[in-house]
C-alpha cells in the first residue's frame, strides 16, 4: 500500500539527503540497512538466488551438494535472526514516524495502527490540513469507516502545519521504512523458497509462507521446536487497543490467536469454530516442528509425510466438526403387558397393607358430594377441600369408623419385649397382676417361672443328671 504512493512523497527515498533526514529524525541512531553484516548476508542471498536461475530447471534435476545444503541452512538460520532484527527495526522506524507527525495530527497514530498503513496515510496527507480533500487517495487503502473518521477527527484536531525541515525528516523516514519493508520482503522470500526442503513437515501442516512467518517470529527451527503448543498460537498476535476495541482495527484480529489465523484450514472453517480450530493446528504444529528439528540433527531424511497426515487428520476432524447433530430417534413405545403380574401374598404382605393402607378420614376428605360447592371457589376449584368431611354425611365418620388393633410383627425383638412387660419380669417395675381374657383379673406369683427354670436346669445340666432321653416315653 506504502509503495503504490511513493510519487506522493516529495524527493527520491534513495538520495543522500533523505538519509540525512532520515538519520536527523532518528537522532542519529545506527541504521540497520547499514550494518555490515546485514549487507553480507543479503549479497550472499542474492549470489544463491542467481546461481539458482542459471541452473536447469529440469524436473530431474541432480541434488544440490551437501556443502551447498549447509551452506543454505547457515543462510537460513542467519536470516532467520536478521528478520527478528527487521521487526525490533520496524517497530522503532514507527514509533519515530509517529513522534515526527504528531505536531501535525496527533489523533492519526491512535487511529490508525498498522505501521505501513500509517505511513501510506502520511503519504497521502502531507501537510494538508483539509483531509477531504485526499478522501479519494485514501480510499485506496483506508476502508469507509476509517476514512470516515479521519475525516473528522481531522477537522477537530489540534495539529499545525510542518514546517519544510520537519516534512523533509518525515518523508525521510517514510523512505526509510519503504526500504525496510522491501529489504525484509527480499529476506522472506529467500526463506519461504528453502523451506519445505528444511521443514518440510511444517510446510505441509501449514504451508510454506505461515513457515517462514513463524520461523521469523522464533528465531529458527530449533527455537519453533522448542516452543509448546498453548504459546505457538499466539505467535504474531496482534495487540489489542482502544482503537481496535472501538471497531477501528487495521486488519482483522482473532481473539487470543496469531499468524496460525492465516492458516488455511482455519480459514475453511466457519467462525464459531476458529478457535478450536486454531488450538488443534497448533498442537499438529508442535508435533511437526519437533520431527521436523529432529530429522535434521540426526541426519536423517526430511519428509513430509508427517505434515501431510497430521493435515488430513485435522482435514476429517474439522469436517466432522460442520456436520449437523444427528436427529434424535423415536423409539416406538413397548408393548403393553397386560396380563396380571402375580402379587407374594401372605401374613408379611397384609401386615405391610395394614400399615399404610388409607385411613377411613382420608377417604372421606378424598370424596366429593355431587353437585355441591365447599368453601371459596378458588380453593374449591383446585382441590384445597374436606371433601365428604365437610358436609352431613361425612359427619357420622366417626360413629361408623371400625377400630382395628395392628397386628404386632412376630420377632425376636417384639418377643422379648411383650415377656418384659409381662408379670414374667421381676425387675420391681412390673406387677403381679395379670389381665387374661378367660378369668379377668389374676395375681399370680412372679417367682414361680423363675423356680421352673431352675427345676428343669437342675434336671438336665446338673452334675449328677447323667444321660438321659429327651423322648416322649412310649
Amino acid at each position: 500500500g506504502g509503495a503504490g504512493h511513493a510519487d506522493a512523497i516529495n524527493g527520491s527515498s534513495t538520495t543522500n539527503g533523505s538519509n540525512a533526514a532520515a538519520s536527523t529524525a532518528t537522532k542519529q541512531r545506527p541504521r540497520l540497512l547499514d550494518d555490515p553484516s546485514l549487507q553480507s548476508h543479503l549479497s550472499a542471498i542474492r549470489a544463491v538466488k542467481s546461481g539458482d536461475d542459471e541452473k536447469p530447471s529440469a524436473p530431474n534435476n541432480v541434488a544440490t551438494t551437501k556443502e551447498e545444503d549447509e551452506h543454505q541452512h547457515v543462510l537460513i538460520l542467519a536470516s532467520n535472526k536478521h528478520l527478528v532484527s527487521f521487526g525490533h527495526e520496524i517497530h522503532r522506524t514507527h514509533s519515530d514516524l509517529c513522534r515526527l507527525y504528531h505536531p501535525k495530527f496527533p489523533e492519526l497514530e491512535e487511529l490508525l495502527t498498522d505501521t505501513f498503513q500509517y505511513r501510506a496515510a502520511i503519504g497521502i496527507l502531507q501537510n494538508e490540513m483539509d483531509v477531504t480533500v485526499k478522501n479519494d487517495e485514501l480510499n485506496d487503502i483506508l476502508t469507509s469507516n476509517q476514512i470516515i473518521t479521519i475525516s473528522v477527527a481531522g477537522s477537530t484536531t489540534s495539529g499545525r502545519p510542518l514546517t519544510d525541515e520537519e516534512l523533509e525528516a518525515v518523508n525521510a523516514t517514510c523512505a526509510y521504512l519503504d526500504e525496510l519493508k522491501t529489504t525484509q520482503s527480499e529476506l522472506v522470500s529467500f526463506v519461504e523458497s528453502r523451506m519445505e526442503r528444511w521443514a518440510p513437515s511444517v510446510c505441509a501442516l501449514v504451508g510454506p509462507s505461515l513457515a517462514a512467518k513463524l520461523f521469523a517470529s522464533t528465531g529458527g527451527l530449533a527455537e519453533l521446536a522448542k516452543i509448546p503448543a498453548c504459546n505457538l498460537q499466539l505467535l504474531g498476535k496482534n495487540k489489542s487497543t482502544s482503537a481496535s476495541r472501538g471497531g477501528m482495527a487495521t486488519q482483522s484480529r482473532v481473539q487470543h490467536a496469531g499468524y496460525l489465523a492465516e492458516c488455511e484450514l482455519v480459514l475453511r472453517t466457519p467462525n464459531y469454530l476458529k478457535m478450536k480450530a486454531v488450538k488443534a493446528v497448533a498442537g499438529k504444529l508442535a508435533l511437526a516442528a519437533r520431527t521436523d528439528h529432529v530429522n535434521v540433527e540426526s541426519g536423517r531424511a526430511r519428509t513430509a509425510a508427517v505434515g501431510r497426515k497430521f493435515h488430513e487428520e485435522l482435514r476429517a476432524k474439522f469436517g466432522k466438526w460442520e456436520e449437523p447433530d444427528k436427529a434424535q430417534v423415536v423409539k416406538a413405545l413397548p408393548k403393553p403387558d397386560l396380563t396380571t403380574k402375580k402379587r407374594r401374598g401372605g401374613r408379611r404382605i397384609r401386615r405391610l397393607k395394614e400399615r399404610f393402607e388409607e385411613t377411613e378420614m382420608m377417604k372421606q376428605a378424598n370424596r366429593r358430594a355431587f353437585s355441591a360447592e365447599s368453601g371459596e371457589y378458588g380453593d374449591d376449584a383446585m382441590g384445597l377441600t374436606l371433601g365428604m368431611l365437610d358436609t352431613k354425611e361425612g359427619g357420622a365418620m366417626r360413629n361408623t369408623v371400625e377400630k382395628r388393633k395392628m397386628r404386632q410383627a412376630n420377632t425376636k425383638s417384639s418377643r422379648k419385649r411383650a415377656v418384659q412387660m409381662s408379670s414374667g419380669a421381676t425387675n420391681g417395675l412390673a406387677s403381679s397382676m395379670v389381665f387374661t381374657p378367660v378369668q379377668g383379673l389374676e395375681l399370680v406369683n412372679p417367682d414361680a417361672n423363675r423356680e421352673r427354670v431352675r427345676q428343669a436346669n437342675a434336671k438336665w445340666f446338673s452334675e449328677n443328671a447323667g444321660f438321659q432321653s429327651a423322648l416322649p416315653k412310649k
